[in-house]
């Protein structure tokens, strides 16, 4: 239970593996992160996957340099479970 959700304060923009780049593969990858109450990330992992493996990959690595606003409950910070998405597109 938490009343006020972790909110991303610095999201970690994964790097496009060079490969799915150059086939012009893109996708939506959900992420799921445990933030904790420092609102750092503890544990992520892929939520929905985009359906090629090096781009779900990419972005739970980022995962863990994104920085959060830790949930709240009863006026305290508390671990919660958030998920979000990640965009997998080419410029140009």
């Amino acid at each position: 239970p938490v009343e006020i959700y972790p909110e991303m304060i610095h999201e970690e923009k994964p790097i496009y593996p060079r490969l799915a780049e150059q086939a012009g593969i893109t996708g939506r990858v959900w992420v799921k992160a445990l933030v904790d109450e420092q609102g750092n990330v503890m544990k992520a992992m892929v939520g929905k996957t985009s359906g090629t493996e090096s781009l779900d990959k990419a972005a739970v690595d980022a995962a863990f340099k994104c920085k959060f606003k830790p949930g709240i409950q009863n006026q305290r910070p508390v671990k919660v479970w958030v998920t979000y998405k990640v965009d997998f597109t080419l410029e140009g």
